[in-house]
């Protein structure tokens, strides 16, 4: 890509003119190509598992999601949102259970050498105490965690507290580290967290995404959304318009960032205890989710889950996707 005078991308002529005018001096620092890092691919997946009120059923759902996750070679698994603490409120009560089985989900991730990306909501301690927190832990294949994102929009009935960018808490990013060569690209991912994708619209806030834009290049190669929306069936009248919506949300997410978005929901009603057979008179299995779970590219779907029950999906993907001497001109 030919080099602008500014020696920045995306510019309109106005723009690069003003910049010109008041002095802006760019010194570009050249890179040899024999040094560009060469792509590298990964696989990733998710687990769209059922989530209820019952951390232990929780628990073992995420156990087996890991060990499909190693057997069929996936190098890093999203699950969705509020995966081993349940969504629904009452998980803050339960606290030594969670702790508990948070350890043993971690003990299983690392024999397993699975990068693990969980949604769960938890107590973390921070400088103002202990804080309750809906959120993605980000964890290596080794087992170290490598980054926590919090969720932006929360709502009053998650009981956990909103990231907030005035107290300094940023977007968290995350290096997937694919193997331990220097000169082969590592992927850099970001988390969101259901809302902050579609944005909270009563707030008149605008989706997490919008800042992920200015972001694109070179620091966030794919966006992991784990989610766990309203569920409904498929014959009530408000699932089709939901699920345009939010199927709406995605495709211009992926087109406008383009960034890919790997994202998860869960199959099975906020407020299902784990052992009923039906919520609000419906069987579990008529549940669909509230959004596709599978990985959007620039403009459609790479891959797609079915919408009913526990699937599980994966998608071996070059990153970046353009070569590094394609990137915009980021090594010129």
């Amino acid at each position: 890509m030919e080099q602008s005078k500014s020696g920045l991308v995306g510019l309109t002529p106005q723009e690069e003119a003003h910049l010109m005018e008041h002095g802006f001096e760019y010194t570009p620092l050249p890179i040899p190509k024999d040094k560009y890092l060469k792509a590298s691919t990964m696989t990733i997946g998710g687990a769209q598992i059922p989530v209820c009120q019952n951390i232990q059923k929780n628990k073992v759902e995420i156990l087996k999601a890991i060990d499909w996750a190693k057997e069929n070679e996936v190098e890093h698994l999203l699950t969705p949102e509020g995966s081993l603490s349940g969504w629904w409120p009452g998980w803050e009560l339960k606290m030594d259970e969670l702790t508990e089985a948070l350890r043993e989900v971690e003990k299983h991730q690392k024999e397993a050498g699975v990068g693990l990306h969980l949604g769960t909501n938890y107590e973390e301690d921070e400088v103002w105490g202990r804080v309750r927190r809906n959120e993605i832990r980000h964890y290596r294949k080794d087992g170290q965690i490598n980054g926590t994102t919090y969720k932006t929009y929360t709502t009053d009935f998650e009981c956990a507290l909103s990231r907030d960018p005035y107290r300094g808490e940023q977007t968290v990013t995350v290096p997937l580290i694919n193997s331990m060569n220097p000169k082969e690209y590592a992927p850099v991912a970001a988390g969101l967290l259901c809302n902050d994708l579609w944005g909270w619209m009563e707030a008149k806030a605008p989706p997490i995404t919008a800042v992920m834009k200015e972001m694109t290049i070179p620091f966030i190669d794919l966006i992991l959304h784990a989610t766990n929306g309203q569920k409904r069936v498929e014959s009530d009248p408000d699932f089709l318009v939901f699920d345009k919506w939010h199927d709406a949300f995605l495709r211009m997410t992926g087109w406008n960032t383009n960034i890919p978005v790997l994202t998860v929901d869960s199959c099975s009603p906020w407020n299902w205890d784990g052992e009923s057979d039906k919520v609000d008179g419906h069987p579990i299995g008529d549940y669909m989710t509230s959004s596709t779970s599978g990985v959007m590219g620039h403009d459609d779907w790479l891959v797609t889950a079915p919408r009913q029950g526990r699937q599980y999906f994966k998608l071996t993907h070059l990153f970046p996707a353009k070569s590094m001497e394609e990137r915009d001109g980021i090594y010129e």
